[in-house]
């Protein structure tokens, strides 16, 4: 026998001894697969709701009203004393005036909501007169874009909300929770009915839509998180 032979022979009876050796394994029973990680979404509220900084809602304004400067969206807000001038709100929206050595408002209060609530009112109302009243083309207007309905029925009124509900608070309406576009309805057809035997410089349903575009400007969702 070769040398070669005999080296294959010894591999063989070594891998045949190591086969002896081995124990097949017994087999166990099955057992459940653990149970997946769960984890819930904690929705208690841990602290009051906040405003953000008054410079994010001034360029949220600039951007919903289709102004570029802030002196424009003054301009805009004027009339009617519903605005003077941003000078006269600086301490109220919280900003600093380092004018008069006025620090920047650290908390979140009512009187800038209400500041701000003040000068969505006035843009809303601006834009009614220009967009709605003026009969402005549907592609150069900034807040309603839509073509609004004398005296809407729910379904008509649905589809102006929506375009409202969409630009100030970001999402379709059709996703609020509860029946908010049914209670938006409402509000319209409240402040319509107020005001469709007065003498005013806009119409019921103009006047309704500016309401309208105020609730959505001044809504939770818009102002605080």
């Amino acid at each position: 026998m070769s040398r070669a032979d005999l080296l294959i022979a010894l591999i063989a009876s070594v891998a045949c001894a190591a086969c002896a050796r081995e124990k097949p394994l017994a087999a166990t029973a099955p057992e459940p697969l653990p149970a997946a990680r769960t984890t819930a979404i904690d929705t208690t509220p841990k602290e009051r709701r906040r405003m953000v900084p008054p410079e994010a809602y001034l360029h949220a304004y600039m951007t919903w009203f289709g102004s570029a400067q802030p002196l424009d969206v003054q301009q805009r807000a004027k009339g009617k004393n519903t605005f003077d001038a941003w000078d006269d709100y600086l301490a109220a929206l919280g900003l600093p005036d380092y004018k008069i050595d006025l620090p920047r408002q650290g908390q979140s209060n009512t009187l800038m909501l209400a500041t701000l609530g003040r000068l969505g009112e006035a843009l809303c109302v601006r834009a009614a007169e220009r967009e709605l009243h003026a009969a402005m083309p549907i592609d150069q207007r900034a807040v309603f874009a839509f073509v609004p309905k004398a005296t809407p029925s729910a379904e008509l009124f649905a589809p102006g909300f929506d375009h409202l509900h969409r630009l100030f608070l970001g999402y379709p309406a059709a996703l609020a929770p509860g029946d908010r576009t049914a209670r938006y309805y409402t509000l319209y057809q409240t402040v319509a009915a107020h005001h469709g035997a007065k003498k005013q410089p806009l119409t019921a349903d103009e006047t309704a839509w500016a309401a309208v575009c105020s609730a959505l400007v001044q809504h939770p969702e818009a102002e605080l998180y």
